[in-house]
């Protein structure tokens, strides 16, 4: 088989055409070849066990797609319910799943020690990308036609889904939710750490395959990211990685940029408990800053347009969903337009208080 360089990111930042070589394969037949090289070479990732707590593959009926949909979390032994413990979302690449991503070498063992819940979702399916192709499922290695053809919508609403069950399941810290993915899962996670920057804590995109312009940092420009590349990637080139770290340096965002010397697509990331590590150091020393309005502690009346009213504490606020704590502890996501005026606004100057500085 000849060799193949798929650049997931264009030469001038202008994701959305693809370039690549694979000679003269049939389009068709190069994808069906890529996608068996990707597998293949993500099954190479290492295996653990783990006994208290461990890994658990779990399932839950997603009600827009009409069918159950896995996911996998590891809970660490330290977990006693009582305390608040950080909590990491795992994003798997292209042909993966969620108990693949969730046993790269690392990821669970510094859970373990550092006590955070890591949870891993499908998005929908192995080829879903989370929302950050759109709510279709036209285009390269994307949907196929037994997909349904909103697979974009449902991908990126099944990271959702499980975030909500684990926040309702878990006591979990609302200021250390982070976010982190590799390659198609890379993408996905600028994509969601640019949609919603209020939820995050910091995120990390690992050699990050993206279809969509570097513009999106302007939504996140305090948010703290750890972007990582390969130096011999071929799949993700790593030029255009450092495109985008450049674009972070020069808005002054708190980034850091680390380049895998001699790194490759797969086994510098799935099978590199170092970078891991290291990601985890970026992640505990940055969490959201709490201030006085709006503390989840503090109980408000929520008033829906119906005139029905709730006492609940402020968990997360994004452009168009409030996730809130009723007193029994139940946690909700509601659109804010269903809420009253006065308490959108009341959201709105939440959301400004999170995004300033706090001496």
């Amino acid at each position: 088989m000849p060799m193949m360089c798929v650049m997931l990111c264009s030469n001038e930042l202008h994701e959305k055409s693809l370039t690549y070589n694979a000679q003269t394969m049939p389009c068709s037949k190069y994808k069906s070849a890529l996608l068996s090289l990707i597998a293949g070479l993500l099954l190479l990732t290492p295996t653990h066990s783990y006994a208290k707590g461990g890994i658990q593959k779990k399932q839950y009926f997603y009600d827009k797609a009409q069918k159950e949909i896995e996911y996998s979390i590891f809970i660490p032994s330290i977990y006693n319910g009582k305390a608040e413990v950080p909590l990491i979302v795992a994003l798997h690449g292209l042909g993966s799943n969620p108990h693949q991503i969730i046993r790269y070498s690392g990821l669970v063992k510094e859970a373990e020690k550092r006590g955070y819940i890591v949870v891993a979702p499908y998005g929908y399916n192995e080829r879903g990308w989370y929302g950050s192709r759109g709510k279709g499922k036209e285009g390269f290695l994307f949907g196929e036609q037994n997909d349904p053809d909103n697979l974009g919508e449902l991908s990126e609403g099944d990271v959702f889904n499980v975030l909500e069950i684990v926040r309702k399941d878990y006591h979990i810290d609302t200021n250390r939710i982070y976010l982190m993915g590799h390659s198609m899962g890379g993408g996905g996670t600028l994509y969601l750490g640019s949609k919603y920057p209020d939820l995050w804590a910091a995120i990390a995109p690992m050699a990050p395959a993206v279809f969509f312009e570097s513009s999106i940092l302007m939504n996140m420009r305090k948010l703290p990211v750890y972007i990582v590349a390969g130096e011999n990637d071929l799949l993700v080139p790593v030029g255009s990685v450092r495109r985008w770290a450049t674009k972070r340096e020069k808005l002054e965002m708190d980034y850091r940029y680390n380049e895998i010397k001699q790194g490759d697509h797969n086994l510098s990331f799935t099978n590199n408990p170092a970078l891991i590590s290291d990601i985890y150091d970026f992640f505990d020393k940055r969490q959201k800053k709490s201030s006085g309005l709006g503390n989840k502690r503090e109980l408000r009346f929520f008033t829906n347009r119906k005139g029905n009213k709730i006492r609940a504490s402020v968990e997360s606020v994004t452009s168009d969903n409030v996730t809130i704590k009723r007193e029994d502890g139940k946690i909700f996501t509601l659109p804010i337009s269903m809420l009253i005026e006065a308490d959108g606004e009341f959201l709105k100057q939440w959301k400004e208080s999170k995004r300033k500085p706090l001496d």
